[in-house]
């Protein structure tokens, strides 16, 4: 038996979820308006989560990372009235697994239900569409440098020559935690996890023999 967590402080869509959800005979279904949320999943432990953004004592997008904290494996299909222009990029960021909007009918989110189960992620497509250009630009060096400032670059061209934190800092009249902010602020534009992976952007291409 699976087990779902619908959070929502609507009775009306709690009983009218529940009832559609429970037609799958592999679907219990459990629901909550929110309060206590975190002792709840540890209590209930459930297979997927079905959250609202918009509840009476929290917001839902808070949440979502601190629920993702505690239950990395856990799946969450985010369920709102919120517009995904918006906020369906930011629950994935987040950490959700899928973004309903509640103006589509009840029928279509059992489905996305099971796909979700399933290891499979479900957004609207101009949200996906998004996150493959941003890959895109990441993975362009030209584009990726345009986006560090000058004294990021100064920073990293030291740092590629061999010159250690404080070194880079005297030269630049900085402090040492300054350089490690910037080398901070570099790794997340880029997305990489070692700084020095940053070097092959500025390396100079050894000459045609």
């Amino acid at each position: 038996m699976t087990k779902i967590l619908l959070v929502d402080d609507h009775p009306a869509i709690c009983f009218a979820l529940k009832v559609l959800l429970e037609k799958n005979p592999d679907f219990t279904v459990t629901t909550s308006s929110g309060e206590n949320l975190l002792a709840l999943l540890h209590r209930e432990l459930p297979s997927l989560l079905i959250l609202d953004l918009e509840l009476k004592n929290a917001d839902g997008l808070d949440l979502l990372p601190r629920i993702k904290h505690h239950f990395p494996a856990l799946k969450v299909l985010v369920y709102t009235n919120h517009p995904a222009g918006i906020y369906a990029l930011r629950t994935l960021k987040a950490g959700a697994s899928g973004f309903i909007n509640k103006s589509l009918a009840l029928d279509r989110v059992e489905p996305v239900c099971q796909l979700l189960l399933d290891g499979y992620h479900c957004f609207p497509e101009e949200t996906l569409t998004h996150v493959v250009e941003a890959a895109e630009v990441k993975n362009d060096p030209q584009t990726l440098l345009a986006s560090f400032s000058d004294r990021e670059i100064a920073v990293l061209n030291y740092l590629r020559q061999g010159k250690s934190n404080k070194e880079v800092a005297e030269r630049l009249a900085l402090s040492n935690k300054t350089i490690s902010t910037y080398k901070a602020r570099m790794m997340k534009k880029s997305g990489v996890e070692q700084f020095e992976h940053l070097f092959d952007l500025i390396t100079p291409p050894e000459p045609d023999a």
